[in-house]
This record gives structure tokens, sequence and C-alpha cells, in this order.
């Protein structure tokens, strides 16, 4: 059995990953992080089982196999530094985070297996795997990248647009600026940009769309979220195939697919 820890256990993501890890007969949940000042007991009537709940990121980690941790980027690079002390593997699906954040979670890979993904969904993890072939054959078409999101999301763009950029522009292996959006004013594409846009309105889940054309044809691919499920069925499944494993920075992709 495996037992989980989960950080942001309250939030979006953390109720669904709570429900599907009550769900699976190969999981217990075994605790969850609540922010300063939240009331534990209010708490616990949002959560569909009896778990665990603290304010502690010490306590959280106590007889766990590993932290999953869909929060705040401040609150990642805390729940990163404990989970290593404890020496509990970690599950990050947390985005936004500054260079100091991910140096808490590369800190945090050098004793113990972590997993850090801006996007848990097979969908986008096969993307991953494809994007670059495309980005190098059609190395001389112009390329943009277009994410929507709820109104609600805190960053722009998304950490998956942004994990696609990279990828695309890592692929090409020459300078790739990125341009975030266009205008006001001239808006003309330069030679070798990437334009990144996002678009924050109602309820969208998420959807991304890449398009790459030349002046003779072009090709579109979109991966759009239809529930938050995918996601937290994602990481679960991280979890599973990361618990066990030598400390390293692992790549989602590179757990279902190669590994």
């Amino acid at each position: 059995m495996l037992r989980v820890a989960l950080v942001g256990i309250t939030g979006r993501m953390g109720r669904v990953v709570a429900e599907l890890a009550t769900a699976a007969p190969d999981i217990e949940l075994i605790a969850g992080l609540l922010s300063p000042g939240r009331d534990l007991a209010e708490a616990a009537r949002l959560l569909p089982c009896n778990v665990r709940l603290t304010h502690d990121r010490f306590e959280l980690v106590t007889d766990v196999d590993v932290v999953i941790d869909f929060s705040r980027p401040e609150v990642t690079a805390e729940a990163a530094i404990a989970a290593a002390d404890a020496g509990v593997a970690f599950v990050s699906g947390t985005t936004g985070l500054r260079e100091s954040e991910f140096a808490a979670i590369r800190q945090a890979a050098a004793s113990i297996p972590v997993v850090h993904a801006t996007n848990f969904s097979i969908g986008v993890a096969v993307l991953l795997r494809i994007v670059p072939k495309l980005a190098r054959v059609l190395a001389s078409w112009d390329c943009e990248l277009l994410e929507r999101h709820h109104r609600q999301k805190r960053d722009a763009p998304s950490g998956t647009a942004l994990t696609l950029a990279r990828v695309i522009a890592a692929a090409r292996a020459v300078n790739t600026p990125f341009v975030y959006g266009r205008g006001p004013g001239l808006a003309m594409r330069q030679p070798g940009e990437l334009g990144i846009h996002a678009i924050r309105a109602g309820g969208e889940i998420g959807r991304h769309t890449l398009l790459f054309a030349s002046d003779e044809e072009g090709i579109e691919i979109t991966h759009w979220a239809q529930s938050r499920r995918t996601y937290a069925a994602g990481a679960l499944q991280a979890a599973r195939l990361l618990v066990g494993r030598p400390p390293g920075l692992y790549q989602f992709a590179d757990l279902l697919f190669d590994m």
C-alpha cells in the first residue's frame, strides 16, 4: 500500500487527488497540509475520507512514502525540503515557480527521488515526446503557442505552455526569442520567434494549441483537459512509479514511457 501525503489538499486539484487516492485500492491517503490559520475541522468536512490534517510540514511527512504537491510556489519549496529531510519521495504539479523555488526542488532531488511536472496528463506527456521532432523537421516554419485557462489561474503563461516552448527552443538549437502576446503597435514577426499567448476566461480547465506554419501550409496540434481528474490520475501514477527509485529529478514522460 502506497502511503501518500498531500500538500494543497483543500484546493481545486488537491480535492480531486484526495478523491482518486481514496478510491484507489493500492493507495492510502495519510495526511494533508493546510495553510496556517485554516480550521482543521472545517477542512476535514471537505474531504472524502478521514485523514490527518496539519499545519506543520514536518508532521505531514511522518509515516508516508510520498508527498504529492499542488499548492503555491513558496509552499512547494518548503514541502520539498521537508520531504528531503524525511527521506520521502516528492511529486509536484505546482506551476509559477521562481528560480529560488526550483533551487529547493533541485536541492531535494540530491537526496530523494523527485518529479516536477507542469502538466500530469498523459496527452501532454505524449506531446512532449513528439513536439521536439516536429520542431526539428519544421525548423524553418513559424511557431506560435496559445493557451487558455479559467479566469482564476494565477500564472501566465501557463507552466505547460512554457514547458512546450522550452522543448521547442531546445530542439531547434538556435536562438529562439519568446514573444508574449503581440502589440499594441507593430507586431510583425521576426525570424525565429516563438509567440506565446495566454487567455483567461470562464471555466476552461486547460487547452494548449501549437501552430506551425509556412507560407504554403500549416499544422495545428491541440491538447485540452476535460477534467482535473486527468492531472490527479497522472500525479498518482507518478507517485507509484517514483517511490523506490534512486535520488534524482525525474521527468514524468520518462517515468511513463522509458523507465
